[in-house]
C-alpha cells in the first residue's frame, strides 16, 4: 500500500468512527430503537471494522509514532460502549416495581445512570481522533519511498 492509499485509509477510519459514534450516542437519543438489539451488540475491539482495519492492512504501520497510541483508545470505547449497552439493558428489579413501575421512568433512569459514561466515550473518541490526526501528519510528511 502507498502513502496516498494509506492516506486515504486513514480518512475512512475517521468517517467510520464518527459514524460509529453516532450509533452509539443513539442508544442514549432514541432507547425504544433497542429492540433491533443485534444491531447494536457490542463487540470485541479486535472484530468491528476499525479494529479489522487496524490489526489488518495498518499494522504494517506499528514502526510509526503514533500508530501504538490508537489501541488503548480504540478498545476503551469497546469498554464503555459495553457498560452503556448493559445499563441500557438492565431489567427493573423488585416485585413492586415490576407490578408498579413505569417503563418509561426505568428507561430514564437507565438514560441518567448511562449519561456519565458515555461523556467518558465522548471524550475517549476525541482523543482516538486526535491520535488518528497526528498519525495522518506524520505519514503525511513522510517522503515518498524511491
Amino acid at each position: 500500500m502507498n502513502k496516498n492509499e494509506t492516506l486515504q485509509q486513514l480518512r475512512q477510519a475517521r468517517t467510520g468512527h464518527l459514524r460509529w459514534q453516532a450509533h452509539a450516542q443513539s442508544i442514549l437519543s432514541a432507547p425504544n430503537h433497542l429492540d433491533n438489539i443485534s444491531e447494536k451488540a457490542p463487540m470485541n475491539h479486535t472484530d468491528c471494522q476499525f479494529g479489522q482495519w487496524y490489526f489488518g492492512q495498518m499494522e504494517a504501520l506499528k514502526h510509526i509514532p503514533g500508530y501504538q497510541q490508537i489501541d488503548p483508545l480504540h478498545e476503551r470505547l469497546h469498554q464503555l460502549y459495553r457498560e452503556i449497552f448493559d445499563i441500557m439493558l438492565e431489567k427493573k428489579s423488585g416485585t413492586f416495581n415490576w407490578l408498579f413501575g413505569s417503563d418509561a421512568r426505568h428507561r430514564q433512569r437507565c438514560i441518567d445512570k448511562a449519561r456519565p459514561v458515555m461523556d467518558q466515550l465522548s471524550a475517549t473518541s476525541k482523543e482516538l481522533l486526535a491520535a488518528i490526526d497526528e498519525l495522518q501528519k506524520t505519514i503525511e510528511q513522510m517522503p515518498e519511498p524511491a
